[in-house]
């Protein structure tokens, strides 16, 4: 992984520029404003550092093409102070604190990725309470098929076993019709398909939390939605919902149709 300077002249710009950032616990959710300081660099992991040193990792993106979003940040973000919100009370192993980020005038770097199509939502625990804006943000973008929405498998099909076995290990979005829905002892698996065909598992005891969202998993059944997630392919290709909202209804809110 080969960091990039976001601009020629950045490091000179940032000798000149104090940095206040200060590491305390943060409020739940995204755009909590605990610290500030400059972006000097960005590397195609998602992980920016700032001046000082510090590494910060963008909560709740992925970016499969990172080098239109590198681009992206060296062209908007590169000369700007910035707000940070730090989203976890410590730094992860690799010493990056999970955060998001927005400029002075208020405007959030993940959500101006979102909507030039740089990158994609991909949940998690600590952005759980920004995740259903970040869809919406992000809907507009795979819908008109900008950045990354226009490149061939953006959206898998429930449909495409070959596709999703050389998915196997990545995150992914997938399109497709549940089929039937099977019970197990402490799982619930949503079938798209017949035998070894793409399955979406989902824990008993995250019910409730789909229940909360008026949702129950059996409602699924006959509908056409999008999955994200990781794909294993141990037992033929499986995404196992961490989240509701990992899951989303597409008939009537401009599903890609790309069927299953």
């Amino acid at each position: 992984m080969i960091p990039r300077p976001l601009h020629p002249r950045i490091w000179g710009l940032a000798a000149a520029a104090a940095v206040a950032l200060g590491f305390v616990a943060p409020a739940l959710g995204c755009g909590a404003m605990t610290g500030q300081g400059r972006i000097v660099e960005a590397t195609e992991r998602g992980e920016l550092r700032l001046e000082d040193g510090r590494a910060l990792r963008l909560a709740g993106l992925d970016a499969p093409a990172p080098d239109a979003w590198l681009d992206r940040i060296a062209e908007r973000w590169a000369a700007r102070d910035v707000r940070i919100a730090l989203l976890a009370p410590a730094p992860d192993r690799w010493g990056r604190w999970l955060a998001d980020v927005q400029g002075g005038d208020g405007e959030s770097l993940a959500d101006d990725l979102l909507a030039a199509g740089l990158v994609r939502v991909k949940p998690e625990f600590e952005t759980r309470a920004c995740e259903a804006a970040r869809l919406a943000l992000e809907r507009p973008a795979r819908e008109r098929r900008l950045g990354l929405w226009a490149a061939p498998g953006a959206v898998l099909s429930a449909s495409d076993g070959a596709a999703l076995a050389a998915a196997d290990g990545r995150f992914v979005v997938v399109e497709g019709r549940v089929r039937r829905i099977g019970q197990g002892r402490s799982r619930v698996y949503l079938d798209f398909g017949g035998r070894g065909g793409f399955t979406v598992i989902a824990l008993r005891k995250s019910e409730a939390a789909f229940q909360r969202r008026g949702q129950t998993l059996s409602s699924f059944v006959g509908q056409s939605v999008r999955v994200r997630g990781v794909v294993d392919g141990r037992f033929g290709p499986r995404i196992e919902l961490a989240d509701p909202l990992m899951i989303e209804r597409t008939e009537g809110v401009g599903g890609s149709g790309s069927g299953g």
